[in-house]
């Protein structure tokens, strides 16, 4: 019932994973077969593509750059928090390593 058909210790994903990435990959074939079958198809593909590059390229990109930047200080001011932190540490361990 509930038993799994390939429980080997180094089997990661299961049976369930090589059947899904199967059908993945047989659909993917299909598609591709179709499309060059199909200069309409091929079309609306390669319509969708420029539109999502256009999309990518005039908004995703340059908010991701302004949140990057907008990040810095934050990462920045955390960078030297965990610098100061480790080396207060260390010193601590120093002492404790020499008895002080």
């Amino acid at each position: 019932m509930g038993t799994r058909v390939n429980s080997a210790p180094s089997d990661r994903f299961g049976l369930a994973y090589t059947w899904r990435m199967r059908l993945l990959s047989r659909l993917a074939i299909r598609a591709a077969q179709e499309l060059a079958r199909n200069p309409k198809a091929r079309t609306k593909v390669a319509q969708g593509l420029r539109e999502t590059s256009r999309k990518l390229n005039e908004d995703l990109k340059p908010r991701a750059r302004q949140a990057w930047q907008e990040a810095q200080p934050g990462i920045e001011s955390a960078k030297r928090g965990l610098k100061r932190f480790i080396q207060e540490l260390s010193e601590e361990y120093r002492k404790g390593r020499h008895g002080k």
